[in-house]
């Protein structure tokens, strides 16, 4: 790794969490406050606030890719470089009706300190009796507060993901 990835590798990892990150960019470390947002992206937020939240560097979710999924506009914001990591924002009537992790990134943690790849038994120790929905290839636990569904994924035993659906959205993104 040269001098300069390794220094801004450093400065990264010293920014404190909760400290603003640009506008317009997908964060390195994003937080998941459930029943409230998901890096920083709320539902109801129209597409112009999802852009200057997350910028404008995502790839529309075309019928192509994914028939089923992708019938109303859907945003990948992923990041640049490594695995195809990322957020995915889903839009009904041009306003936010999901935003959830595309895979596991490390960093990223709930409001309450639940991180990535932590034990499903942390869910149970920060909230209480959540619903479990068996989706295709994970789990779901799951909270209702109002017309807000927060979940969290799990594959292997282990935290791997975050969601926000509104009401008529399904859990398994």
């Amino acid at each position: 790794m040269g001098l300069v990835a390794f220094l801004a590798m450093l400065a990264l990892a010293a920014v404190p969490v909760g400290v603003a990150r640009p506008a317009g960019q997908l964060p390195t470390r994003g937080v998941f406050v459930p029943g409230v947002s998901l890096a920083g992206i709320q539902l109801g937020f129209t597409q112009a606030k999802v852009k200057a939240a997350l910028g404008s560097n995502y790839r529309p979710c075309t019928t192509e890719m994914s028939p089923s999924l992708c019938k109303e506009p859907l945003w990948l914001f992923e990041y640049t470089r490594g695995e195809p990591l990322g957020v995915a924002v889903k839009f009904h009537n041009a306003k936010v009706s999901a935003v959830f992790t595309l895979g596991a990134i490390q960093g990223w943690k709930t409001r309450e300190g639940l991180k990535m790849y932590d034990p499903v038994s942390n869910i149970y120790s920060l909230y209480e009796t959540p619903i479990y929905t068996k989706c295709i290839g994970f789990e779901a636990f799951s909270m209702r507060k109002g017309t807000i569904t927060s979940s969290i994924y799990t594959a292997s035993g282990v935290v791997y993901g975050f969601a926000l659906t509104a009401r008529g959205e399904a859990i398994c993104q």
